[in-house]
């Protein structure tokens, strides 16, 4: 018997094809600081301004960084004294900028390109329950209004304890004092520098550490956090803070949140925004739509493509912001059970390496949302492109057998077909 034989229901991401996303969250690059996220979310003037995790300095990647910038932004707009007001994009920084002006009294129409809201956290209905595909957590959960809010709709949900994950596979444990390492290494790098150079460089002569432990730790806590080539990922600015601190996932997933900032906003449906021409009394919007200001939350994979246009262009400051900013992929698989197959860990976590370099995966036990036995697995690394090649369910079928082959000694388990 397979695994895959063992899984009912399963769902996967497509973060790295969609259009709208093009990765899963922004990350600086070579030459970029965290000065480049805020002058990215600096207003053009009274009428046009760029808002969403990207822009946020110190809480990049995370929902609440970006609810947190839709406010600001709905502020900023609403206290130029627009009366007309759209917002560009439903995800959470979207919903925030259109719930802060709605509430001011501000006419305020949000234009969100799919066919639903909440942009990178994405709903998925798997056997019968509600999970995620896109954010999963509420991180630096102490200190994080969105947490707030999910308390005071007294939503259910569940910590993960990053810090401890079951290694399958070759078990290990990091050696105390390397993470100081590492960062005293990328702190000291050039800003023109990648980690890969820092890597590289530490590799050659590691010291006290083997090369093993160097790059396990830098695949599990690096590449595993970003999805981002370590060659093109900052080596000063890189490595983020975020993960890791009081981290929760909602029991039936981020969708109970979203609604609820959904409520009540005019919203439309499969609207792309294409083209914004800015002038010195209006914004017209794909030569349709004429309103006194418009905040756009597309993710920075957007921006920096060709699906929105600028007239006139974006100032220097922001385009070289984009230039300095990028996206990295982590896909997220979904594995629903009629039994469990793997150990129990008081965790509910898990990590998997790959075969090849920089090719890691990390998995939640999500039992805890109804009681079924549920996997959760998020990849990133080179081994993407094969893995996530051809239909959903052989995406599914390849990822179990990752973990089954990892967990091997099971009864039962095997590599799926």
């Amino acid at each position: 018997m397979s695994i895959w034989q063992w899984v009912v229901a399963s769902a996967v991401s497509r973060w790295g094809d969609d259009p709208w996303a093009r990765g899963s969250w922004s990350l600086i690059g070579r030459g970029g600081t965290p000065r480049h996220r805020t002058d990215l979310g600096t207003p053009i003037g009274s009428r046009l301004r760029i808002a969403g995790e990207a822009t946020h300095a110190t809480r990049a990647a995370m929902t609440h960084g970006a609810y947190e910038e839709g406010v600001s932004a709905g502020a900023w707009a609403a206290g130029q004294g627009h009366a007309r007001v759209a917002v560009i994009g439903a995800g959470i920084a979207g919903l925030a900028a259109a719930r802060t002006l709605t509430d001011r009294g501000v006419w305020t129409r949000v234009l969100e390109a799919r066919d639903r809201v909440g942009g990178r956290t994405a709903p998925a209905q798997v056997g019968g329950f509600g999970f995620d595909l896109g954010a999963n957590w509420l991180q630096q959960f102490h200190d994080n209004i969105l947490a707030r809010l999910a308390e005071r709709l007294d939503l259910p949900m569940v910590p993960t304890d990053f810090t401890d994950p079951l290694v399958l596979g070759t078990p290990y444990e990091i050696p105390d004092g390397l993470e100081d390492d590492l960062r005293a290494r990328l702190a000291a790098a050039s800003e023109q520098a990648g980690i890969a150079d820092v890597l590289d460089g530490w590799l050659a002569d590691p010291g006290r550490w083997t090369p093993d432990d160097i790059r396990r730790f830098v695949d599990a806590e690096i590449v595993m956090d970003s999805g981002a080539p370590l060659s093109w990922l900052s080596a000063r600015h890189g490595f983020e803070p975020g993960v890791g601190e009081g981290d929760r996932w909602i029991v039936g997933g981020y969708r109970r949140l979203v609604d609820h900032l959904a409520d009540g906003l005019d919203i439309h449906l499969n609207r792309p925004v294409h083209h914004i021409r800015t002038g010195p009394q209006r914004v017209t919007l794909d030569e349709d739509l004429r309103v006194d200001a418009v905040i756009v939350t597309a993710p920075v994979g957007v921006l920096t493509g060709d699906a929105i246009t600028f007239d006139p262009p974006l100032p220097a400051t922001h385009r070289t912001a984009l230039q300095r900013l990028g996206m990295g992929r982590v896909e997220k698989v979904i594995l629903r059970c009629d039994r469990r197959f793997w150990p129990v860990h008081p965790a509910g976590y898990y990590r998997v390496h790959g075969p090849g370099e920089n090719c890691v995966s990390e998995w939640l036990d999500a039992t805890a949302a109804d009681g079924t036995p549920t996997l959760v697995g998020l990849f990133a690394g080179p081994w993407l492109d094969d893995l996530w090649a051809g239909p959903d369910d052989q995406v599914a079928a390849r990822a179990a057998a990752v973990f089954a082959e990892a967990a091997g000694g099971f009864p039962g388990t095997g590599p799926a077909h």
